[in-house]
Order: C-alpha cells, then structure tokens, then sequence
C-alpha cells in the first residue's frame, strides 16, 4: 500500500492560516516540518510520497493536480496536513472525510483514535463525513483514493499551539501510527 502525505496550503502564494501566540508560524511551514517528522518512523515499514509543492494558484487547479499526481504515482490513501484556525479560545480535533468512503472513514478513526489517546486533554471534534459545498469537499471528493483532511489543533488557541509546537514529534506519532494501522489493513 502507498500512503500520500500532502501538505495542507501548499499551491502557489498559499501559506495558510497562522498560529498565535509567541511562535507564529503559517500552516504550510508548520505542515512542512510536521510531515517529515511523520515520514521519519514510517521509511522501511509504508511506502509513501510527500507532497509540499503543488505549483498551480487556484484551489480548483490544486486539486485537479493533486488527483493526477496521485494516480500517476499509484497513491492507495492520502492525508492531508492541516490546522484548524478559528478564535483564541477553539478548541480540539477532527478529521474530515467524504461521507461516501468507507475507507477514508476508516482512515479518519484511526487519526482520531490515535489523537484521543495521545492527547486525552484535547478536546475530539471527531471523524466527520463531508459532502458536497461543505469545508474540504473539493479535495476530499476530487481525488480518487481515500483521504482524510487532519485538523489536529487550533493554531488559533495559544494554548493549543504552544502545547503541540513544543512537541511536534509527538502529534507525529499520531500521524505515524494511525497510517501504519491503516497500511496493515
């Protein structure tokens, strides 16, 4: 099985939302360490590709190049790195899928499982299914494998920041083990 690690905001001009507090740092930035942090534990046991250059402007030609770049390189499942952003004091995680897709259902569980138990403080927003006009529709119905949207924090939440980017490597570990799970079936 090959997992395709996208980095959230990563089109042309795109950075994101920011997170607040005494660190600022836009979404695409914090995504683009993160996701090397994720692949770290996953070389030698899944195979998978990241994506952090998508070289189109617009949200629509992003997921259509997305979709190709996924197909061509024979992508079974995909998450995509994000936060949430919202006011200072939102709170928690989820992780959003096409409510048509048993196995990005699957996937999303998994993700927010492994978060709920490595962070039992953070409040879970959930799996939740989206369809068509709602956030993230366009990407998670635009592509042909699975894949499920990450919205592990408010960056918005001082708190919530600094308690994830002072350990990035444990939301990592996150990531890591629910695709591992994924990948084993």
């Amino acid at each position: 099985m090959k997992i395709g690690l996208i980095v959230g905001h990563s089109r042309l001009g795109d950075q994101g939302a920011y997170s607040s507090g005494e660190y600022i740092l836009s979404e695409w930035d914090f995504n683009r360490d993160l996701v090397r942090r994720v692949a770290t534990p996953l070389r030698g046991v899944v195979d998978f590709v990241i994506y952090d250059q998508v070289p189109v402007k617009t949200y629509t030609a992003a997921v259509k190049y997305l979709a190709n770049k996924l197909d061509e390189d024979g992508i079974d499942a995909a998450v995509e790195l994000h936060f949430n952003s919202a006011s200072p004091k939102a709170s928690g995680h989820e992780w959003l899928y096409w409510h048509t897709s048993r196995k990005g259902a699957k996937l999303a569980y998994l993700l927010r499982d492994e978060m709920e138990e490595s962070y039992p403080d953070l409040p879970s927003r959930g799996a939740k299914p989206r369809a068509e006009k709602q956030r993230g529709s366009g990407m998670l119905r635009g592509v042909r494998p699975p894949i499920v949207i990450g919205e592990p924090f408010f960056g918005s939440n001082p708190d919530e920041w600094r308690m994830i980017n002072n350990n990035r490597g444990k939301l990592a570990g996150v990531y890591a083990r629910a695709i591992k799970k994924y990948a084993e079936g």
